[in-house]
């Protein structure tokens, strides 16, 4: 049950990455691709059914770090509070400025939101980078180095995503965009979990050399296919490929913290009333990110309703 609920906590997690991840992405590249207001306006609509839907996943997450594995919790609060903090207002910037930028018809305050939102983008890519670097290796040199992969991970997954929603000529700026950044992002991905294992190690577990050249290994390969696929216009499969990307992240990071959140777990009883809801909840939520995918799959148009 402590694994099923380590599993559990990882792949909410990794939704979240990967969803929330396309965003993120847009909208750091929000100058990048839209020239004028209204061409960013459109790129906010490729990412606008969803951008409520994909936060749900990091509230599970929360919900299922609080209930089933509480100490591990309250360890987090009480090491990294400053940090948490600051993510979750960079956050809040970041969704604020989604929110408010089209609330006044001024061009001054749309660009002025745009901006908030372009440096938000970033900072919260960075974060969740640091995350990673701060989980795989302690403070130090890494949690700079994985700051800077997942941001050009993360541009490049949201390029791709534009690539694939955007109206015909917004498309083909990200798709340039896309094939500029997917092969540094692959070589990123190969060298810094590699690199970090070599000089700093993994602390408090002793794992071999193959993990992290196999996980690494795989996502630069996603990546550096997303590549291929990309030039090819075939946007859906590259974004199922940098999608693999941002799991093969997940997944170091879970074979790292996974044996501390076993121990950290709640008692058994407590994770069985807790499966209890998720048999309810987890089908729900489930279904209707299915729905919303299915219903949104097509690209933007003038037929669209507006988002933001």
């Amino acid at each position: 049950m402590d694994l099923l609920w380590t599993v559990l906590l990882m792949l909410f997690l990794n939704l979240y990455a990967v969803t929330d991840g396309f965003a993120i992405g847009v909208g750091m590249l929000l100058h990048r691709v839209g020239r004028t207001g209204e061409q960013r306006r459109t790129l906010l609509t490729t990412i606008g059914p969803f951008f409520l839907g994909n936060e749900v996943w990091l509230v599970v997450a929360g919900g299922v770090l609080a209930g089933a594995f509480p100490r591990a919790e309250a360890r987090l609060a009480e090491w990294l509070y400053p940090v948490v903090v600051a993510g979750l207002l960079i956050w809040a910037v970041r969704d604020a400025s989604v929110w408010f930028r089209s609330r006044l018809p001024s061009a001054r305050w749309r660009v002025g939101w745009d901006r908030v939102l372009n440096v938000a983008s970033l900072a919260f890519a960075a974060f969740w980078g640091a995350a990673v670097g701060a989980a795989l290796h302690g403070m130090g040199p890494f949690v700079l180095m994985w700051a800077v992969v997942a941001v050009v991970l993360l541009a490049a997954h949201g390029a791709v995503f534009a690539a694939l929603r955007s109206p015909a000529e917004l498309a083909e700026a990200a798709k340039t965009l896309a094939s500029g950044l997917l092969g540094p992002a692959a070589l990123l991905l190969a060298l810094v979990p590699l690199t970090g294992f070599l000089i700093s190690g993994l602390p408090g577990e002793s794992l071999p050399l193959t993990v992290p050249v196999a996980v690494g290994g795989a996502g630069a390969a996603a990546l550096w296919t997303a590549r291929t696929a990309v030039r090819a216009e075939s946007f859906g499969r590259a974004v199922a490929l940098t999608s693999a990307a941002i799991t093969s992240v997940t997944v170091l990071v879970g074979v790292r913290l996974g044996p501390e959140l076993i121990q950290a777990a709640a008692g058994a009883e407590t994770l069985r009333v807790l499966g209890g809801f998720a048999l309810i909840l987890l089908p729900l939520l489930a279904g209707a990110q299915v729905w919303m995918w299915r219903t949104f799959r097509r690209r933007v148009d003038a037929r669209t309703a507006l988002f933001f």
